[in-house]
């Protein structure tokens, strides 16, 4: 058996003894590598971090990611998150220390603003050079040029951000890049519903695509996200609205907006990754009616987070420290034993927390819930 087959082999035996509730070891990380941001956004407070004294201090130096991914080899799916990854100068090396680190290793994700065109596309050439698992990147981009530089707070974001994306889809190829677009409440503010945002976003997106005589993408390739608070990671819990949401109306015109996008024509085939994307789609619009879904989280039972200062979380959203790496001699399992054995995993699993719908956690819950997942995917086709 090759070690790709045995690799994934390994993640299909794990992801259905999650799927049976086996307390495991879990298969994903989301790891934030870096506060560090030159975004301004409006509805995320993560770039303020770096103007704060001491708010970049103390971030895992690469040796201690080194002992954190060597003390933790059971990793097969990785979420590298900011912050903007890429602006931690040796972000390439934190990835290869996984990838030396964790023989099962299949996937690295990131997202990025796409502001420094040269330095992600050489970043991101290295990562293939080097490391054997799929990459794959998501360039956000939140409207049409004029509102996604307002709300981005940087001037000709959405040009560079479409430039980082068609330079990273000639070294990914168009599987793994995706575009990247969070519904938030600031958008309504430009007069047009969310659904005519999203038709103008996409197309504004294709149109520059075009101009620089680059292949448009399809709506398969168009990822929406729903908004969110955290406090740990976002920093917006305190100045937005109580549920991250501007309202019913709000949520109900982000619900039109997945539907239109649901609408649209499928194209580029079947892929693993095109229908966990429908399915996601399909379960946030049930999330937004009822603030639940009909699949569990995987939150500390497949999934867990970790901070750039080494803190422990359930997820991206439930603000509940669990502790820190840096007790532990860089060893995930006592801090994630510890929080099962005081409940905090059954808290998730009876949705007694924050309750939410991010990529996050949706992506690896939905691997872990295949009955339900099959029935999202039929829906929502």
């Amino acid at each position: 058996m090759s070690t790709a087959l045995y690799s994934w082999s390994r993640l299909g035996v794990r992801t259905a003894a999650a799927a049976a509730g086996v307390e495991g070891e879990p298969t994903k990380l989301v790891f934030v590598v870096t506060k560090r941001c030159h975004s301004r956004c409006v509805y995320c407070d993560i770039w303020k971090v770096k103007d704060t004294p001491g708010g970049l201090d103390d971030e895992l130096s690469l040796d201690e990611v080194r002992s954190f991914a060597a003390a933790n080899s059971f990793l097969q799916w990785i979420d590298f998150t900011g912050g903007e990854p890429t602006d931690r100068p040796d972000f390439v090396e934190v990835v290869q220390a996984f990838a030396e680190s964790c023989p099962d290793l299949l996937l690295v994700h990131f997202p990025t603003n796409g502001i420094a065109t040269k330095r992600i596309e050489e970043m991101v050439n290295k990562l293939k050079a080097t490391v054997q698992a799929r990459i794959v990147v998501t360039v956000s981009i939140d409207g049409p040029p004029a509102l996604n530089d307002q709300l981005r707070g940087i001037r000709n974001d959405f040009a560079h951000a479409v430039s980082t994306f068609a330079a990273l889809r000639r070294v990914l190829g168009p599987e793994q890049l995706f575009v990247g677009m969070t519904l938030h409440g600031h958008k309504a503010s430009c007069g047009l519903t969310t659904s005519e945002l999203v038709e103008q976003t996409f197309t504004a997106v294709n149109d520059a695509l075009r101009a620089r005589q680059e292949e448009p993408i399809d709506w398969e390739t168009f990822h929406l996200n729903i908004p969110h608070l955290s406090q740990h990671y976002y920093g917006n819990s305190a100045s937005e609205a109580k549920d991250g949401f501007g309202g019913p109306e709000h949520r109900a015109e982000i619900s039109a907006a997945l539907r239109l996008a649901a609408s649209k024509p499928k194209g580029g085939g079947w892929s693993a990754m095109r229908a966990i994307e429908r399915i996601y789609r399909a379960e946030a619009m049930r999330y937004l009616a009822t603030g639940k879904t009909s699949i569990t989280c995987s939150a500390l039972l497949s999934t867990s987070y970790l901070s750039e200062k080494g803190e422990v979380y359930p997820c991206t959203i439930w603000d509940k420290p669990l502790g820190n790496i840096r007790t532990t001699n860089y060893a995930l399992m006592p801090i994630i034993a510890a929080a099962r054995r005081d409940g905090v995993r059954r808290a998730v699993a009876e949705s007694r927390c924050p309750n939410c719908w991010t990529p996050c956690e949706a992506y690896p819950a939905i691997g872990a819930s295949p009955v339900r997942s099959l029935v999202a995917l039929l829906q929502g086709s």
